[in-house]
């Protein structure tokens, strides 16, 4: 069953000067995977997501082109459709309120899990790269490059909160790039997780 389009006009404000947020820390940045909470109180919700800027819009710098930055502006015109990308039932009669978007770096050069740069204790990361056939930073973008997010806030107003026990993910379908979400759905009623992707779009709340 198709979940319902939340009846409202929603507001967005994109975060100024995009991509010059403040470094945080990231646990882990992994393209492709992002993570979704919802908290769900009396007669509103609030939806948070935050994942790899690369996810919404294929890369993780400042738009320095035209062509980039038209992808940014569509990127944050699909991200103001919570309808969308996260669709509710019907019956939960759920209208979107304030919007929030941004764009903004979660670190400086890659560090490891252990706390500390890669740089340096691997400084003659080229003279390894044969040992694995590859170089080590492969796995990421150049070396040194800022890593970016994209996070997202969503405020709901829902008569019947009671009636809100799935969501459907239309945001695999909005970002091909995008791989899986981490779920956490936190109510009165305790705490659902799980995860979805674009093989399992429909989420439902325990």
């Amino acid at each position: 069953m198709k979940s319902a389009i939340w009846p409202a006009v929603a507001l967005m404000v994109l975060a100024d000067g995009a991509f010059a947020g403040e470094k945080r820390q990231s646990d882990a940045h992994e393209h492709g995977h992002g993570t979704f909470q919802m908290v769900i109180e009396d007669d509103h919700a609030v939806i948070e997501i935050a994942v790899p800027a690369f996810d919404v819009i294929g890369f993780e710098h400042a738009p320095s082109t035209s062509a980039q930055r038209d992808v940014l502006a569509k990127a944050a015109a699909s991200l103001s459709r919570p309808d969308i990308l996260f669709a509710v039932p019907a019956a939960a009669e759920c209208a979107i309120g304030r919007i929030e978007i941004g764009f903004g770096a979660t670190g400086g050069d890659h560090d490891d899990h252990d706390g500390h740069d890669d740089h340096d204790d691997h400084k003659d990361h080229d003279d390894h790269a044969d040992k694995d056939g590859h170089k080590d930073h492969d796995d990421h973008e150049e070396a040194g490059e800022t890593h970016s997010e994209v996070t997202a806030s969503y405020h709901l107003a829902c008569a019947h909160t009671e009636a809100l026990d799935r969501i459907e993910f239309g945001y695999f379908e909005a970002f091909p790039a995008a791989e899986e979400l981490d779920v956490v759905i936190l109510s009165a009623a305790g705490q659902s997780a799980g995860d979805v992707d674009r093989n399992k779009t429909v989420f439902r709340i325990e």
